[in-house]
């Protein structure tokens, strides 16, 4: 069950979730983010989570919501607060949806922390391309980008495979693209052949998006060792790269 919570900041949505959510409730939820993100340059988002089962409960609903929300170059940062004792397990927090915004989890005592943890200015920073996602197994890189790849991204891709090539021949990579800013999943594949310098030396490689996004360019995967998942798939796509 899910309910708005209103805040007196225009930019900041909040949302108590019990027990469940239905497919009326996460409409609810991306249709309130949605309208937020339309009217602000940035957006704060606090989310209340009650008896709502575990850990992995939680990071299925933001696996969902990831594919139903298509601005999430508009989050500053968010924060959850919840009744249960996986909120002390801040580390994982960072890795569940994207690195590129700031998240923080609360038990449900410290509401008002929370809320003024969600209300501290936003340091001034450049905007990221592309950032490193955490808790890949070890032979894999794995990227997240916002905007699409420039070419000071791949200079960063080619970095990361220049390291992970140190430690292992066995080199595979996962990008997750949130906002592909108009290139086809064929171009950008295009791309990585021709703009990472390791492309040859990749086993495997796993591109996610939205499913529309996918399915744009009709373009089917190249070979066996490049594969297209959904965004919701991230951990079928891992164990494939596994």
């Amino acid at each position: 069950m899910v309910s708005i919570i209103q805040f007196e900041e225009g930019n900041l949505a909040g949302f108590h979730v019990q027990h469940y959510i239905d497919e009326s409730g996460l409409r609810a939820i991306v249709h309130e983010m949605e309208k937020k993100a339309c009217a602000h340059e940035k957006v704060y988002l606090y989310f209340e989570f009650i008896s709502f089962g575990d850990w992995d409960s939680v990071q299925s609903f933001f696996d969902t919501l990831k594919m139903k929300f298509h601005s999430w170059n508009k989050i500053a940062r968010y924060v959850i607060v919840t009744d249960k004792d996986w909120v002390k397990k801040q580390s994982r927090l960072a890795n569940f949806l994207t690195p590129h915004f700031e998240v923080m989890a609360f038990g449900l005592a410290d509401k008002e922390k929370a809320l003024d943890w969600l209300r501290l200015p936003i340091p001034e920073k450049a905007e990221e391309g592309v950032s490193v996602l955490e808790a890949m197994p070890r032979h894999v890189v794995g990227l997240a980008t916002l905007s699409g790849l420039s070419a000071g991204d791949y200079q960063t891709i080619n970095q990361l495979l220049d390291k992970q090539a140190i430690q292992s021949s066995n080199l595979r990579l996962y990008l997750e693209v949130l906002q592909p800013n108009g290139a086809t999943p064929e171009a950008m594949w295009e791309d990585l052949k021709h703009r990472v310098q390791y492309y040859s030396d990749l086993s495997k490689v796993a591109i996610a998006g939205h499913e529309e996004w996918l399915q744009r360019s009709g373009v089917q995967p190249p070979g066996d060792n490049v594969k297209f998942f959904k965004l919701d798939e991230r951990d079928t796509a891992i164990d494939w790269l596994r």
